[in-house]
């Protein structure tokens, strides 16, 4: 029944000449009273440009009779919506010259604002990281009147358009930009107006303010706002005053100081300090904990880092222990930079090489000969069979986390091999106080135990028999608990092979079995 078509009106009149034509197809109701109800839905992208007071004057409408111009009756609608949408700036830029930390700069500003900007409307330019200071950590001070140009204008120290004022921010903060509130006030004078759509362009003459050190572009810090005049006492902080242009993040800026440039941008395997023109690699290329270790401060991220541990060896530090300094692969290896993976010196494994590797590590038998397991002194000290066997009541190796590394350092550091056994192996009933396997490296073998025949007491047996006079441990044996006699005492074992070459008129596994005939014809003969 209806067709509409849409008339973009201009910026520099705020859009106030679009307008919306509808088009009846044929004959519609004329009756008295009759209500035509017409939708124009959100698809068409049709959207205010920003602040419309309720029944607005510039919301009217006409009626035209077909082929009839001069029919046209025009008058403003009987009810509209108001608009709380902001205006808005487009096309704002900051462009520094030069961009050097701790230098005056010029500094230019451009915007192109929605609305139209008279007389005593106000352009805040928040400049964070800015100072009127010397940048030496001293605050500097409000300068009432700055000397301005217009961007057309390449002399004088005033603009046509607008006064200017610094307002030094708080406060001076050490690595940082700081000065978090530092803001440029531009009022404009007094019979100017600007039309909306306008690109301005202001500049700040050199030798007035300067940037406290280096800062990214653009700095999510800095912003551009409106304040129009009849709110400026009465709302000087409402952006959502009628015409208030809030808040707007600069879109283009200039990067001030060298931004990681000589670091190659952290070879994108890090973040770039802006202030301090320093990259913070991310975890494995440098992290900041990392190059810290490092000592280094050109770190560039490029090559990735390994991981760190405590020292083996380091010089010593007043009031601190060696084993206190963190290097990278504990200086027990070198780093491959590729890969970021330590290749530990011979003994040492770990992936920080952290750790002492057991003895016995073979490519056909693996850790301890393949007769043991490797453990930490931690473990070490809670396994009831390993040697030297000792009480494994509340018996503990470890450290706090205010103790390490300087207390009790080697408890997962310094390893051993605990041996195989075909029989227990311990202090309590039926337990042994030597395992099968034996040695630094598990690789050699005990021969079967037994009673030494030619004597009277037990020799296997360990009841109450300290194991300090054994193997060096710091308890007895119980009840029933067995001391080892490889060959009973009456032959020579192989280690290697773990049998035993018995003394003649003895036999058995073991050497414990009496060969009577011999003894006899042997004795009978030395009489």
């Amino acid at each position: 029944e209806w067709e509409a078509s849409w008339t973009e009106g201009s910026v520099e009149n705020e859009y106030s000449d679009s307008y919306l034509l509808i088009q009846a197809q044929g004959r519609v109701s004329t009756a008295l009273g009759y209500r035509h109800e017409i939708i124009i839905d959100s698809s068409n992208g049709i959207r205010p440009n920003c602040y419309i007071p309720v029944n607005s004057s510039s919301m009217q409408i006409a009626v035209l009779a077909a082929n009839d111009t001069s029919s046209a009756q025009t008058r403003q609608v009987n009810r509209s919506d108001g608009v709380l949408a902001s205006c808005y700036l487009t096309n704002v830029a900051l462009t520094f010259r030069p961009a050097v930390p701790r230098a005056t700069s010029t500094i230019d500003i451009a915007f192109k604002s929605s609305v139209v900007l008279e007389a005593g409307d106000q352009i805040i330019l928040k400049l964070s990281g800015w100072t009127s200071g010397k940048a030496d950590g001293i605050a500097g001070n409000n300068i009432p009147v700055l000397a301005l140009q217009d961007g057309a204008v390449l002399t004088g120290n005033t603009s046509a358009y607008v006064t200017g004022s610094w307002y030094e921010g708080c406060c001076y903060q050490k690595n940082l930009p700081g000065f978090s509130n530092s803001t440029i006030i531009f009022q404009i004078r007094s019979g100017i107006s600007i039309t909306a759509g306008t690109l301005v362009e202001l500049v700040v003459r050199n030798g007035q303010i300067r940037a406290q050190c280096g800062m990214p572009a653009p700095y999510s810090e800095q912003s551009i706002r409106i304040l129009k005049a009849a709110n400026i006492f009465t709302q000087l902080y409402n952006d959502s005053s009628p015409y208030n242009i809030p808040e707007t993040v600069i879109s283009s800026a200039t990067i001030v100081g060298d931004g990681c440039n000589s670091l190659n941008f952290c070879n994108g395997h890090g973040t770039c300090d802006y202030c301090l023109n320093r990259c913070e690699c991310y975890e494995n290329y440098g992290a900041p904990y990392e190059a810290m270790y490092r000592q280094l401060s050109d770190w560039t991220c490029e090559e990735k880092s390994c991981p760190y541990g405590p020292a083996w060896g380091a010089m010593p530090k007043p009031n601190e222990s060696p084993h206190g300094t963190i290097a990278e692969c504990s200086n027990a290896g070198l780093c491959k930079r590729t890969t970021g993976k330590c290749s530990c010196f011979a003994g040492f494994e770990g992936s920080a090489c952290e750790r002492k590797s057991c003895p016995g590590n073979k490519a056909d038998t693996g850790v301890c000969s393949g007769h043991g397991s490797c453990a930490t002194i931690t473990e070490l000290a809670t396994l009831s069979d390993a040697l030297p066997l000792s009480s494994n009541l509340n018996r503990s190796y470890d450290f706090t986390a205010a103790e390490f590394p300087t207390n009790t350092w080697d408890a997962y550091r310094l390893t051993a091999c605990v041996c195989d056994s075909s029989w227990p192996v311990g202090l309590d009933q039926g337990e042994s106080d030597k395992s099968e396997w034996f040695g630094p490296d598990c690789s050699l073998r005990h021969c079967p135990s037994g009673d030494d025949p030619m004597t009277r007491r037990d020799e296997t047996d360990c009841y109450n028999v300290s194991t300090s006079t054994l193997l060096g441990g710091s308890a007895l044996g119980k009840n029933g608990s067995k001391c080892h006699i490889d060959c009973s005492n009456r032959g020579i074992c192989d280690y290697e092979t773990g049998i035993c070459n018995c003394f003649n008129g003895f036999g058995g596994p073991a050497c414990n079995k009496v060969n009577v005939l011999y003894l006899s014809t042997t004795q009978e003969s030395s009489n």
